[in-house]
Order: C-alpha cells, then structure tokens, then sequence
C-alpha cells in the first residue's frame, strides 16, 4: 500500500463506481459549506472532462515527510544566500526533525497542514488552509489550495536541481530519473517534488481537486 494522488475524481467515479461517486458528491457539498463559512465562493468539481482523470500511486506515505523537512530547511535558511542543502542521514527519520517540528506548528504551509494519507487541495486560491467540522466533514480534515502547493513546491526547485520553463514543465526529467533510479542525493524529495507539481498543475488546468489516497 502506499499513497495514491489523483484528480478528477468525479470523472472517475462516475464512470466506474456510482455508490462513491454519490458518496464523493456529499463530500464535496460539505467542502462547498466550508469554504462559503470563511468566505470563499463555493467549487464546482467537474462531472465530465475532455481528458483523462489524473492517478499516480505507490510511494510510501513516509516519503511526503521528506519533502516537507526539505521545505522547512529551506524556509529556515530563505535568508542566507550562500545556503547549500546536504543530504540527511539515512537513519534519521524526517518526522522527528526539530526544525520541521517548528514549522508545522505555524500551520501556515499547504504541503506541511495536511493528511499524509487522505485529504483534498482544491484549484482555488484560500486565504488559508482550511479546516472541517463536526457537522461538515472531510475527510483528512485539512483543504488546501492547489496554487499554494504549487508555489511552495516550485520555491524548491533550484535547491534540488529541478529545472522548469515559463509553463512550469520540467527540462531536465532524463538527469532526474537517473538521480531517481539511482537513489542518488535527495531523490526521495525529487520524486515527490515533482509527482505533486505536475498534480498540482493538472487540478489548476483542469479545475480539479486534488485528492490524496
């Protein structure tokens, strides 16, 4: 088991599963009273798209908490230009790093307010990340914004060599394959990196939400 990240899942439910497509539509009503709650205008998730619904699975759910104590380190350096990120050791677990600690407790950053395993970023710009209720339930309890993540993950780039062009497209995704299958430095962070930004690019092009499973 491991995570699966999709988008268009009305699409694909629709299709292929009615019982969860009606199951999923109740969900999204209950996002839709969150979000006007805090001031948001409400989402239409779409029920008939020109492309095929996105689906990526199989890393391992501990593989987000890399990336996110990347992003901490990164957040906590932003200020020293000189900063060059070296690579962890491979016995310390991510989780327990005393700088991300710190940064999950702003609650300020879509990657890091979220479930590892479940949970919705939406195509639609939040003010912040938002949260479920008793009455409005979610599942993951946390809604983020697919722009945000989207932001944060492109501040990450130039720190683990992901190059992008004026649309965001990788340029050099042969290097990073083989840093990938390698398992050279940082290639758990790539891949996750680059996995949620072509997600995060597609729920953005295609008004989809992004769903994590």
């Amino acid at each position: 088991m491991g995570l699966t990240i999709s988008s268009g899942i009305l699409v694909d439910l629709k299709e292929n599963e009615p019982d969860s497509y009606e199951g999923y539509k109740v969900i999204f009503e209950n996002i839709n009273t969150i979000l006007i709650k805090n001031g948001v205008e409400p989402y239409q998730e779409p029920v008939v798209m020109e492309r095929t619904p996105l689906q990526f699975g199989g890393f391992p759910y501990s593989f987000l908490h890399h990336l996110r104590r990347f992003l901490a380190h990164a957040w906590e350096n932003e200020d020293n230009e000189n900063w060059e990120p070296k690579p962890f050791s491979s016995e310390e677990d991510p989780t327990g790093d005393a700088v991300l600690e710190d940064h999950y407790s702003y609650m300020s950053s879509h990657l890091l307010t979220h479930s590892d395993a479940e949970g919705f970023y939406l195509p639609v710009e939040l003010p912040e990340v938002l949260f479920d209720t008793e009455k409005n339930p979610v599942p993951g309890a946390m809604i983020g914004s697919s722009y945000s993540l989207l932001k944060e993950l492109k501040s990450l780039t130039k720190h683990l060599g992901i190059g992008l062009d004026e649309n965001n497209m990788v340029t050099n995704i042969d290097e990073l394959n083989k840093i990938i299958s390698n398992e050279g430095d940082f290639w758990i962070e790539i891949l996750v990196c680059v996995t949620l930004m072509d997600a995060a690019k597609f729920s953005i092009e295609n008004n989809t939400a992004i769903l994590f499973n």
